[in-house]
């Protein structure tokens, strides 16, 4: 049986994990809007939809890169007009949220949702485990036990960039700077929905 290569795979993980993406740029746009307690549903949404991504990759990733040539262009653009979503409903959002403001990025169940259709995570998932975790996919336990430990890391992440977008809160009571930093993560983001769909 081979052996894992641990050289390669961590700073794939760390690498792909932590850079811009859907999940992070939400996330601290997020937490730079409405705050860490109403973002954390959000938090949890994205760390359990992706801890499902990695399992079903480890346990179906025979089938699933066999699927890929097919599924990739769809899923794609299906994740990009998601991600576009996100962006124009945080470009068009005004001052701080209230109480009662509703946001395209609050709530468990569109974090959970936005797993699904993000090709970043998917691809990064199925890669992980026909690339980098062959040995392990025969064995259950290695399976689930990976995929927890993939999706801890990944839930770092994300939390990294809502402390971050958390961190210039105070700069955005100013309603100027308020609503530069909300065209900014929108800009972001459409650079990132551009990106998965190959326009850039």
């Amino acid at each position: 049986m081979d052996e894992i290569d641990f050289v390669t795979l961590i700073p794939y993980v760390f690498i792909t994990t932590f850079t811009p993406g859907p999940n992070n740029i939400s996330c601290a746009a997020s937490a730079a809007r409405w705050g860490m307690k109403r973002t954390w549903g959000y938090l949890l949404g994205i760390g359990s939809g992706f801890f499902f991504i990695l399992l079903l990759s480890g346990a179906f990733s025979g089938t699933l890169i066999g699927f890929i040539p097919w599924l990739e262009r769809y899923m794609r653009w299906v994740g990009a007009v998601y991600i576009l979503w996100l962006a124009w409903g945080l470009a068009k959002s005004e001052g701080q949220g209230g109480i009662g403001a509703e946001s395209p990025m609050r709530g468990f169940a569109k974090g959970f949702v936005l797993q699904f259709v993000n090709p970043k995570a998917i691809l990064y998932a199925v890669t992980l485990y026909t690339a980098f975790l062959g040995p392990i996919l025969a064995r259950p336990l290695p399976v689930v036990f990976s995929a927890a430990l993939f999706a801890t890391v990944g839930f770092s992440s994300i939390l990294a960039w809502a402390v971050f977008g958390l961190g210039i809160d105070r700069f955005l009571q100013n309603p100027l700077h308020n609503r530069t930093v909300n065209v900014c993560f929108s800009l972001l983001l459409v650079w990132t929905a551009a990106s998965v769909v190959g326009l850039l």
